[in-house]
This record gives C-alpha cells, structure tokens and sequence, in this order.
C-alpha cells in the first residue's frame, strides 16, 4: 500500500494508529468464485518534530489475513493492502529543509512511493496500480521500503526536481535503485514525468523464464503522471479531481511492460464534506516472453464511496470488475465486492 504520510505544520510529537481491514467477496469469475477474504493491516507511528526544518519518523506494520489475488487471479492486486502477512519495522527516516523547505533531504528507509511516481487525487482508491504504475517492477514501497537518499529541490513554488538512491535487498547501495522526478504545477493541474533504474543485478526474461545463465543487466522505465481538480456539482459534491497515468518498462526485464490509469473522484457528496465517490481504470499488458504463464492483457474498473462516519473511522464499500486476471491463465472475468474500515486513532 502507498500511504501518504505528510509532515505535521506544529512543533509537536505525534504518535497515531491506523488499522485498515478489508473484506472482500469474489461474486463472480476469478480462480475461487463466491470466496470471502479477510485482512487487516495495523500500522503504529511515531513523529518527532525537533524545530521548524527537522523532523524524525518512524512507523511499524502488522499484517494478517488472506491475500485477495490469490483467489481472484489478478496481476495488479485489486487491493493495495494485499501481501504475505507481515511484521516489521517500516519506516524510519530523517528530513532536514533549507532555504525556506526549497531544499530538502530525507535519509533512511523510505517508501519510496510517498515521493515518487504516486498519483495525486487518487489515494482514495484501493486498487494497488491506482497508487503507483507497476510497470515500475522494482519499486522500494510496500511491503519492502528500503534504506536511502533523498534529495528534493523547488526552484519555483510551482516545480520540484526529486532524486533518490535505495539500497538493495542486502542493504547495499552498489547495484541499487535510482528514481528520479520532475513535477510542474499549472494552475489546477499537476504534471510528473520520471525515469528509474534498478542496476545491475536483474536476470533477463526468456521465452517464459528467467534466464539465470544470462549476464545480469539493468531494468529501466518511464512513468508520467497527470492530475487537477475541478469544480462539479454533480451528486451534490463540493468539489472534484481527476488523474491519468502511464507507464513504460522493457519486457526483456519486467513482466508488465506497459500501464496506462484514469481516474475521477467527487468530495463532499451530498453536503458531507468528507465523503468521496470514485470511479477508476486500470489496464496493464505483459511481456511477450511470459506468455505461458500470464495473459497478455488485463484491466480493471473501480468504483467507490467512503462514507466518514466519525473523524476517526470511514466505511468505504467498493466495486471491481477485472476483465481477463492475468496471473493465471485459468483465471476468469472477475467481480469483487470489498468493504474497507478505516479507523485511525
């Protein structure tokens, strides 16, 4: 899951709960048809503030339950808390501004989908490629962040230029990951573009397999991003956004090479300020070498409402059809039904 976590504006220490549960039914399709899958992720924080420029945080996660693709059949992961259960320490960094916050570090272990490739406007989603394109195969976020360098550089209020160096699995900056992002504010609109490489050590694909035999090589790819906001009083909403993706990597190392995402949300539905209904499209392709273990294509359309009961708890039910789950090659035309709580404390 790509959580946004944001800076808090005060001198103040902050510790927060957040638990996200998610049960799922596969009405229709998939590999396991009329299953139900539980879930929750547990997630504790702590933020200390030390003055105006310096701030230190650290998170841990839980996770228990059943991983919903494994019974749906789907590529892209229509939930993004969906994993092998896990306990661990996630993240723990330290960020230093300059100049007025124009010049910012972050250094430590880093989701790095809290400041590359995300999409604005569509975190309210569930669906796992609504958050980041997964063309962008070796990503460091979720469930694995990793230790790194982070540099962030506004020359105007209106752009930044972000760069970042992650260590790999051994913790060893050599034969590491490299993103690197420049975003233009316009107006309402927002517009990234980016590129990544993971050096070095990336078994190529061959015909259906990775080819172990072969020298190891870098993967590399582009990601864009595009967003903005606008005023809308259809269903009695407050305010709108929308956001469009896309992602390109070499089928020779990734097994998605391209993705391509939209989305639409509506705020403050029917004069509930802090309700939100969201309709989003997700279609991905694979690589030709994995043609015998995956379906060439698959998409999925998702639609939402979460409903804020209290300040601390939401109920978001959610509909997703996946047209041709591309994981397994059994796995058919999928309709899942998903009620997430959201509780924070």
């Amino acid at each position: 899951m790509a959580s946004c976590f944001c800076a808090a504006n005060t001198l103040a220490n902050s510790l927060s709960l957040t638990l996200v549960h998610d049960t799922s039914y596969l009405a229709s399709g998939g590999l396991e048809e009329r299953t139900t899958i539980n879930r929750t992720l547990g997630i504790v924080a702590y933020e200390y503030r030390i003055n105006d420029s310096t701030l230190i945080f650290a998170d841990a996660q839980v996770l228990r339950g059943n991983n919903g693709s494994d019974s749906v059949g789907d590529l892209q992961a229509f939930s993004n808390i969906d994993e092998a259960e896990l306990t661990k320490m996630y993240e723990v960094w330290v960020e230093k501004s300059f100049y007025e916050e124009s010049l910012r570090f972050k250094i430590g272990q880093v989701d790095a989908n809290n400041e590359f490739a995300y999409a604005e406007h569509a975190g309210e989603f569930i669906h796992s490629s609504m958050g980041f394109s997964p063309t962008v195969s070796y990503f460091p976020t979720y469930p694995s962040p990793r230790l790194s360098v982070n540099a962030f550089y506004s020359a105007t209020q209106n752009t930044q230029l972000s760069i970042g160096h992650y260590a790999n699995q051994n913790r060893s900056f050599s034969n590491g990951f490299t993103v690197g992002q420049w975003t233009q504010h316009i107006g309402n609109v927002t517009a990234a573009i980016g590129g990544w490489m993971q050096s070095g050590d990336i078994a190529p694909l061959v015909e259906n397999e990775v080819d172990e035999s072969m020298p190891p090589q870098d993967a590399s790819g582009l990601f864009a991003t595009l967003s903005g906001e606008f005023g809308s009083r259809l269903f009695a909403a407050q305010n709108g956004s929308w956001f469009m993706q896309y992602g390109q990597s070499s089928d020779t190392t990734s097994e998605i090479d391209t993705h391509i995402g939209a989305g639409i949300t509506w705020y403050g539905m029917n004069n509930r300020k802090d309700d939100v209904l969201g309709l989003g499209i997700s279609h991905i392709t694979t690589s030709p070498l994995v043609a015998s273990q995956y379906k060439r294509d698959e998409t999925a359309i998702e639609l939402f409402y979460r409903f804020q009961l209290t300040d601390n708890l939401a109920l978001k039910p959610d509909i997703q059809f996946i047209a041709n789950p591309a994981a397994d090659r059994e796995a058919k035309d999928a309709l899942v039904l998903t009620m997430r709580v959201e509780l924070s404390i």
